[in-house]
């Protein structure tokens, strides 16, 4: 087999990521044909076509591909973790982060992670992709990310997870909802009135097995696949929701309510998604550490659940 360089590891990883040579000799800061030229080196030496290039529709990786792209996007992490010890050793970090998120999470992952990164390591390039739970930890494991924000029950076989907050479903009310005063609903309670679920899988069908466990039927108005859509009809009080994440006030800044089921529910945190058996680069433990700061700090400043006040979180 020929040689293998670097170069062409970094070069395949920007190609991996972006789907496109031209992309990638822009993130590389390199002529397009240089790019090409590393891919066609790249699949002489290892004996294999990687990639597939489709007219006006990107660059298509082969299964040998992917394979080759999961380890080129650690090659790459380790050499910029080489840098990236040399800038600790002054306190600082440098280099490219890519989060996954899972898109009903964005909200509470992605803004946090921004000012976190840009207030203590200014010079790390913070990027995220967003989409369904499998599609962000795909993208992890085809090296296009490096660690996936979702929740535990969306994990994939070939990741791992580090808890980043442990969570349940919580009736989300308006405080003019007749159930509102109430420290804990029963599911049971719930049924006369209407409800709008999160239209996303497998968030709608756990939710709805709950209740089935429960033996009650929904009254089942509504769904969206948008939060803050489900969180401004509650904050009208049009309906109540079962989420995830409590929150003082909806998008359009009605005040919300958030009160825990009565009763056995299974919980569900928000984890870390990362592939299994690969150590932590100093980026993404950063980006754990910022992540587990974030929940910690809305932990402290109180809970939005139980009481009948609204407090900080």
């Amino acid at each position: 087999m020929k040689e293998v360089t670097l170069r062409q590891l970094e070069y395949f990883a920007a190609i991996a990521e972006t789907r496109s040579v031209t992309e990638a000799a822009q993130r590389c800061h390199v002529s397009q044909a240089a790019v090409s030229l590393a891919l066609g080196q790249l699949e002489e030496a290892l004996g294999a076509t990687l990639a597939i290039r489709r007219r006006g529709k990107g660059v298509a990786l082969t299964a040998e591909g992917q394979a080759v792209a999961v380890r080129a996007r650690q090659v790459a992490d380790q050499i910029d973790g080489m840098a990236a010890a040399v800038n600790q050793v002054h306190g600082d970090l440098s280099g490219r982060l890519v989060v996954g998120v899972f898109r009903t999470l964005a909200l509470h992952v992605i803004p946090p992670l921004i000012d976190w990164f840009t207030s203590h390591h200014p010079q790390v390039e913070l990027d995220f992709i967003e989409g369904a739970g499998p599609e962000v930890q795909e993208a992890v494991l085809e090296g296009r990310a490096q660690l996936a924000a979702a929740y535990e029950a969306q994990l994939l076989p070939d990741c791992e997870a580090e808890i980043l907050r442990p969570t349940m479903r919580q009736v989300a009310l308006s405080p003019e909802h007749p159930l509102a005063a109430r420290d804990k609903i029963r599911l049971a309670e719930l049924a006369p009135y209407p409800a709008i679920l999160v239209n996303e899988e497998p968030a709608l069908q756990r939710t709805l097995a709950e209740f089935d466990r429960a033996g009650v039927t929904p009254t089942v108005r509504w769904r969206s696949a948008s939060v803050q859509v489900i969180q401004n009809v509650v904050g009208r009080n049009l309906a109540y929701s079962l989420l995830m994440q409590p929150v003082r006030h909806s998008p359009e800044g009605r005040p919300l309510v958030f009160r825990p089921v009565d009763g056995r529910m299974h919980s569900n945190s928000v984890v870390a998604a990362l592939p299994a058996g690969v150590a932590r680069s100093a980026l993404v433990r950063e980006a754990l550490v910022a992540l587990r700061h974030h929940w910690a700090a809305e932990n402290d400043e109180g809970s939005l659940v139980g009481g009948h006040g609204f407090t900080p979180g």
